[in-house]
């Protein structure tokens, strides 16, 4: 079986600089949002899947996630087409992976729609909720195999390299146990995975080759 052909261009300018940038901005507007979420004054009780907005608020923020996912798809794409992959096939697949898992997530935002006005207890919330498991797995897994074969493939130094497999770790040790815990600890978890992604999309829009920032 035959690995995607992804050519390799440099991280300091061009269509990985953009994208980084991309990802950059949305990663940030993802960070903002978990916190957006957490003050915002509830409209709806607690057991409503819109908690803390009403139908309205609730279909804006599903749209927004939704774009937000596909700016951190353009940032995986950014990643994949630059130094920090090199000829590694376990960071090409792992990145593959995330993409695939990054866009179902995308996919079940919008669909998360029809739950606008679904309670605890109706099938229909329970349905909903259900549908982001295989995607979270999907990406935690794909950035998990992406951060080793970019630590294997020794393209980028300095600390910037563990930033794909701490994206991808973040997601089973601290992201998943704090969704199933309350409002706040899923939020803060989200937030700070959002720094995370934050971070790789600046070094990929500002860092040079080898994933360092300045000279």
């Amino acid at each position: 079986m035959s690995t995607p052909s992804i050519s390799i261009v440099s991280g300091t300018g061009g269509r990985v600089s953009r994208l980084g940038a991309i990802g950059f901005v949305g990663a940030a507007a993802g960070a903002l949002s978990a916190i957006l979420l957490l003050v915002y004054p509830p409209q709806v009780a607690p057991e409503a899947f819109s908690f803390p907005f009403d139908a309205t608020g609730f279909t804006a923020i599903q749209v927004f996630f939704a774009l937000q996912h596909v700016a951190l798809m353009l940032m995986f794409y950014a990643l994949l087409r630059s130094r920090a992959v090199g000829t590694s096939r376990l960071a090409r697949w792992g990145l593959w992976v995330s993409l695939t898992g990054m866009g179902l997530t995308a996919v079940v935002e919008i669909f998360a729609i029809t739950a606008a006005h679904a309670m605890v207890g109706d099938p229909l919330y329970g349905l909903v909720s259900s549908l982001y498991g295989i995607p979270t797995l999907a990406l935690g897994v794909g950035l998990v195999l992406a951060g080793i074969g970019v630590l294997r493939a020794k393209g980028w130094h300095g600390p910037a390299r563990f930033l794909p497999l701490l994206s991808g770790v973040w997601i089973f040790v601290v992201l998943l146990p704090a969704l199933f815990g309350t409002h706040m600890m899923g939020r803060i978890a989200i937030c700070l995975w959002m720094v995370i992604f934050a971070a790789l999309g600046w070094v990929l829009w500002r860092g040079n080759e080898q994933g360092k920032l300045g000279n």
